[in-house]
């Protein structure tokens, strides 16, 4: 098969231009040589139009203003195997600061977890970081119908409970999984086209429960909270409503009132049925966030390595590049590359128990 066409990106090609800024750092000087002239390949693991290209693409545009030596940048898109494909290529690809590639965090949790082929030693990349890695923590529900139960401890004393979902290869089909692996009284399946599809299920009566009664599907169907409906059992994530839940909802006002007193973080709520280890797999889980990983190749100089790593937070925080995303309705939260191999080491090192946990959950 042929090699992608590189395409060059410029200002032109999308965005407003780049608003001027500092030049470099001082410490730049000595290895303004490295890209003087040359061009940085990004290679994207995806096909064009998708989030991982328009990172890229706009990537291309401000992050020479970063770099010493103002080099040119080109895009291609290597698609094939969820990007294993452009992870593998990335390795015999030039380490002298010109060539990054994107591939998928959930690589890396392979490959953390020994679940990737051999040639992928996920530790042995340099990483510069995410675009979208550090998203604010959200906070998700566990709603029952009223018809069915008052409160918590119905909860745990009845079922097993009918719960649906989309598929088990989503976000939040893996947690579903993970309850599955617990001794909350559930009884989990999929098959729902959608997150709307869903809901509207629990609300003609399909599921005794549901995860989708966040403040979204609040507002969609304010009756489950403002005619007790629907009742929260228990959550996890961030459980401030003035963060979380916009005012004036029946969902964000119940919390603040203390309308439900046994509803709270499922760490404390359900302590007796979810032990230590099965609550270490889940939160190493929900710690993951975003999805498109930027990296270099091993073995890049170690001098170059961290200046394309500070060049890329300096990027990806730039008001230019933060514009351009935002009109695409794209999600910017960076994670730098330290940071980023931080969390996956941090599955890696998971306890053996644990570790069978989340190996079963994915």
């Amino acid at each position: 098969m042929a090699a992608p066409t590189p395409t060059p990106v410029t200002s032109s090609g999308g965005g407003a231009a780049p608003t001027p800024t500092a030049a470099p750092a001082a410490t730049d000087t000595d290895l303004s040589g490295v890209w003087d002239g040359k061009t940085i390949s990004i290679a994207v693991g995806y096909s064009p139009g998708g989030g991982a290209d328009a990172q890229a693409r706009l990537l291309a545009i401000h992050l020479p203003r970063f770099l010493p030596g103002d080099p040119r940048v080109i895009v291609t898109n290597k698609p094939g195997g969820g990007t294993a494909l452009n992870a593998r290529d990335m390795l015999r690809r030039p380490t002298d600061g010109t060539y990054i590639a994107q591939f998928a965090q959930g690589l890396m949790v392979a490959g953390a977890m020994g679940q990737a082929e051999d040639w992928f030693v996920w530790d042995a990349y340099t990483y510069l970081g995410m675009v979208d890695g550090a998203q604010e923590e959200n906070l998700s529900l566990m709603c029952g119908r009223t018809d069915k139960m008052q409160n918590l401890d119905d909860f745990l004393n009845g079922g097993p409970w009918r719960l649906g979902d989309i598929s088990p290869d989503t976000t939040g089909g893996k947690q579903l999984k993970w309850f599955e692996l617990t001794d909350v009284p559930l009884d989990i399946f999929f098959g729902y086209g959608g997150s709307a599809e869903t809901a509207a299920a629990f609300d003609r009566g399909e599921m005794d429960v549901t995860t989708r009664c966040n403040a979204t599907y609040a507002k969609q169907y304010s009756d489950w909270f403002t005619q007790e409906l629907a009742i929260p059992l228990f959550g996890w994530g961030n459980f401030d409503p003035d963060i979380q839940v916009p005012n004036d909802q029946p969902l964000a006002d119940g919390m603040r009132s203390g309308r439900w007193p046994w509803f709270g973080d499922m760490h404390e709520t359900l302590s007796n049925y979810i032990t230590e280890q099965q609550f270490a797999a889940f939160d190493a889980f929900t710690a993951l966030g975003g999805t498109h990983v930027w990296a270099i190749p091993p073995d890049v100089p170690e001098e170059i390595a961290s200046t394309l790593q500070r060049a890329f937070l300096e990027t990806v925080n730039s008001q230019g590049f933060i514009d351009d995303m935002t009109r695409r309705e794209r999600v910017v939260a960076p994670l730098s590359g330290l940071a980023t191999q931080e969390r996956i080491q941090t599955l890696q090192d998971l306890p053996p128990d644990a570790k069978a946990i989340l190996e079963q959950m994915l």
